[in-house]
């Protein structure tokens, strides 16, 4: 569960001095609450898709540079530099 700054009780107080009643109150904060659990992403969550992604890029990389050797062999074989 990632740590939200979402003060429930605050909002269920602010919404019932707003003149919601208690339950009604109770029941939006929930909502809202379990909507941004399951949406928002935290820093955790950003900083995993980094490392994720850096090391798929180096893995492309990788594969790029291996494709452009064997191009220049092969161009070179064709042309008989090598």
């Amino acid at each position: 569960m990632p740590a939200l700054a979402f003060d429930t009780l605050k909002a269920a107080e602010t919404l019932t001095a707003a003149g919601i009643d208690t339950a009604h109150a109770k029941a939006i904060t929930g909502m809202v609450h379990d909507a941004m659990v399951d949406t928002v992403a935290t820093k955790a969550d950003i900083a995993a898709l980094g490392t994720e992604l850096k090391a798929e890029i180096a893995a492309v990389k990788w594969v790029l540079g291996f494709i452009a050797a064997m191009v220049l062999l092969m161009a070179g074989r064709m042309f008989g530099a090598f």
